[in-house]
This record gives structure tokens, C-alpha cells and sequence, in this order.
């Protein structure tokens, strides 16, 4: 364990923002100046976080079924959004009353798992259920290209500084396209990630996402899957981007954890993940990459399910989902109480305050 990264690096609550539905993910926008989240509720919930006191601001409506997945299109201060029914919607994300800037009503056949924006702002890749990878024109929402996958699709992501996007489906094989010429470069294997247990697929390449540099890059979901109710230990894949070697495999949990739904490199050069599967399962996590063990491990804040570093790196929002048997199955005097969705906001603590 670090011990200097664990004395720096001791996080501290600030606020909890609660939502009456689930929400699945919580980014905070490039400006820092807002927090946006996605909902179950088919709705983009928004809080300005400029002052110590969060402002809720008015909801986002227009899509029609669970948001799992959006991105934020920061010259022209748009968020672009994503949904089950496979609708991808474009609109600014500061101003009081949003209208819509562009839509694609049938973007995927179906369930949208995953956008990312390309560094220049300029294309915003999909994937879904359908087994496609698309490509969009940030600007119009026009289609630019698209790739046949053979299965579904849960995790795309663009590197730093090539025209190259990584792209993640449910067996765990991850695929290097160079968007120039339009062929695969590399394939990561993260099988490890995938089970076919009994009547069922489980698991898959739920997160991707590199570090500044393009050189690693963060492979995350569950080894040894199971089942339909997320049994399997949470895992961290690390590869060379260069010669689609794996460098390191990291659990984060035991075998009845859930998944590692989002992960994050940290500036100092740490990896930062949440994860999860029912309520008080899964934790917040921090780790070296060289390391055997996370130097902070956090099980009070659960069930997680994206995690979120502030511009100004001294921030952080956790989102987790807080529902009853993962879907609010029990009545509750006659009634069924749905799941809601809680975003921590946590800091910091200066290395002088612990001293």
C-alpha cells in the first residue's frame, strides 16, 4: 500500500444530493460549474455546484426510456444523451430551459450502453445491444460511420491522441479501430470478464477508459460472473495500448461484489473506481497501478456506479443507486417503492489538515 498516496489522498463528505428515481451516472461538466446526472426516469437531472450549497436546476426531458450513458460537447457547451429505446438527443446543458439542438430518434435498434465524445469535441460514438458501434457528427447528429460487432456492445472509448476508438462487448474482447482507415489495429482480451453460466450470458467489458497519455488503458467489470443478480468479484484489467498486452489484473472485492462500473485515472497517477451490485455491495476504491491492494478502500459508500473528478481535481461525485433488491420488488404498505439514485460529493483532505 502507498502510504504517502493514502495520507494525501483521504476523502471527506461535503453534500448528498438525492433523487426521487435511479440514477446511473453523474459527471460534473467541463466548466466544473455543473453537476449532470442521468436518471431511470428517462430524465437529465442538473445542479449548479458553483456555490457550497448545490441548486437544483429544471430536468431534462424528451427521452423514453432508462438513461444509462451521455457526454458533454464542451466548445459548444452541449450534453448528448442516450437511451433504452435507443434515442440519442443533443442540447445545451447551462441554460434554464434547454431546447433540443438535434435528435436521432432510432440511433441503435434498441438499448444504448455507452457514448463517448472524441477529444476535439467533434464525433460522439455509441454502442448498444444491437452489436453496432456508430459514430455521430457532434454538430448535426448526422451518422459518419458505423461497425458490425458479433456481440453487444457496452463500452466505447476514444484515445487521447490518435484517431483510434476502443470499443468493449459483452464477451470481454475489446477492439483498437483506427477511425482513419477503418480497420482494427489491436484486440484486447478481457474473456475473463464473461461466463456463460447455465441459461445465461453474464458479465462483459462494462467500462473503458485510458489514462491522459493514451499509453494504459482500464479495462472494468466482474470476473467469474454469474447469474442474473450480479454475483462475481469486481475486477480492474489494465493493458498496454501499444502492444495490447495485459500489464495487471486488480480485484476489488469479494465474490459477491458486483461489478466495477466506472473507473478514473487520477492526475497523481492513481486509479480511482466504484462498483457495485445490490445495496451494500461494492466500494469505492483507490489504487497504484504496480500495487496488490487499493490504499483506500471505502465500503460505506456502495453500490456504486460512476464516479466523477471535478476540473479542479480537489473534487469528487459518487453516484451509487440506492433501491431495494436492486429494483424495488417489496410492497410497502401495498405500495411499490422504487429505487432512488444518491451522488455523494466528497473532497479531498489537504495533506496539513491530517498533520
Amino acid at each position: 500500500m502507498n502510504s504517502d498516496l493514502a495520507k494525501q489522498f483521504q476523502v471527506e463528505a461535503v453534500k448528498t444530493l438525492e433523487y426521487e428515481r435511479q440514477l446511473w451516472q453523474s459527471r460534473y461538466s467541463p466548466c466544473g460549474k455543473y453537476l449532470v446526472a442521468c436518471a431511470f426516469d428517462a430524465t437529465i437531472q442538473r445542479w449548479n455546484v458553483e456555490a457550497e450549497e448545490p441548486k437544483p436546476l429544471k430536468s431534462m426531458n424528451g427521452h423514453n426510456g432508462w438513461l444509462q450513458c451521455f457526454g458533454f460537447q464542451t466548445s459548444r457547451k452541449h450534453v448528448i444523451t442516450a437511451d433504452s429505446w435507443g434515442k440519442l438527443l443533443c442540447r445545451p446543458y447551462e441554460e434554464d430551459d434547454p431546447k433540443e439542438v438535434w435528435s436521432v430518434e432510432e440511433a441503435h435498434d434498441g438499448w444504448i450502453r455507452c457514448l463517448a465524445i472524441s477529444p476535439n469535441g467533434e464525433l460522439v460514438a455509441t454502442g448498444g445491444n444491437d452489436a453496432f458501434v456508430r459514430i455521430w457528427n457532434s454538430a448535426d447528429g448526422k451518422l459518419v460511420k458505423e461497425f458490425k460487432h458479433d456481440q453487444r456492445i457496452f463500452s466505447v472509448c476514444f484515445h487521447p491522441t490518435k484517431n483510434v476508438l476502443f470499443a468493449g462487448d459483452l464477451h470481454g474482447v475489446v477492439h483498437q479501430r483506427n477511425l482513419d482507415d477503418e480497420k482494427i489495429e489491436r484486440t484486447f482480451d478481457a474473456k475473463v470478464l464473461y461466463q456463460h453460466h447455465r441459461i445465461q450470458e453474464c458479465g462483459g467489458a462494462r467500462h473503458l477508459q485510458t489514462d491522459a497519455e493514451g499509453k494504459t488503458l482500464i479495462c472494468a467489470g466482474m470476473k467469474t460472473p454469474s447469474g442474473g443478480f450480479g454475483t462475481g468479484t469486481p475486477t480492474v484489467l489494465l493493458f498496454d495500448c501499444e502492444t495490447g498486452k495485459q500489464t495487471e489484473e486488480l480485484t476489488l472485492g469479494p465474490n459477491n461484489a458486483g461489478f466495477i462500473y466506472d473507473a478514473v485515472f487520477h492526475p497523481a497517477g492513481f486509479i480511482m473506481s466504484a462498483g457495485g451490485a445490490f445495496p451494500g455491495s461494492g466500494q469505492l476504491s483507490f489504487w497504484k497501478p504496480g500495487e496488490k491492494a487499493a490504499f483506500l478502500s471505502d465500503k460505506k459508500i456502495a453500490n456504486g456506479r460512476s464516479i466523477s473528478l471535478h476540473p479542479d481535481g480537489k473534487r469528487l461525485a459518487v453516484t451509487i443507486s440506492n433501491s431495494r433488491n436492486a429494483n424495488g420488488r417489496p410492497l410497502q404498505d401495498g405500495k411499490y417503492i422504487g429505487g432512488k439514485g444518491v451522488i455523494h460529493l466528497l473532497k479531498f483532505k489537504a495533506a496539513e489538515e491530517k498533520a
